[in-house]
């Protein structure tokens, strides 16, 4: 295996713990109830301030086609990133972490659902099998691995 390989995988873990802070930071919040919609603007902000010099060229370099689907990139932000990010960070309120955390096998689902509706790509077969690894493994949590017979 490369060493480019060994980066994809260090930066996949590194997404899962990022994720994992994600559901942290926004439990400990609660402690100190700062409102859900506070916390995500807050942590839009601050995602901005980090990815902006990586990503300032690619964007005026695509101003043209920004500006002509300004409507629909708006329209999947709010439905997806500050809905969902805002939701998970009411529900931690009133759940554990963990609890938290399972609203994140819906995404897979979400995403066949939208992209079939808004025609942007097909389904294929990973992306079934995907989904039905996170129906087993959302069942495997909430029935604490009873759904297996153990």
């Amino acid at each position: 295996m490369s060493n480019k390989n060994y980066l994809a995988y260090l930066f996949l873990v590194l997404a899962t713990f990022c994720w994992s802070g994600n559901f942290i930071v926004g439990k400990f919040a609660t402690l100190f109830e700062i409102p859900p919609l506070t916390l995500n603007v807050f942590r839009w902000i601050l995602v901005w301030f980090i990815l902006v010099p990586f990503t300032y060229k690619e964007i005026f370099e695509n101003l043209p086609y920004i500006k002509k689907n300004w409507l629909v990139i708006s329209f999947m932000g709010v439905i997806t990133i500050s809905t969902f990010n805002s939701v998970v960070y009411f529900a931690l309120n009133y759940t554990q972490v963990i609890n938290a955390v399972l609203m994140l096998s819906a995404i897979p689902a979400a995403t066949i659902v939208l992209s079939s509706l808004m025609k942007i790509e097909k389904t294929n077969f990973f992306q079934l099998l995907g989904l039905l690894l996170s129906i087993i493994g959302i069942g495997s949590i909430i029935s604490n691995g009873i759904i297996f017979g153990t």
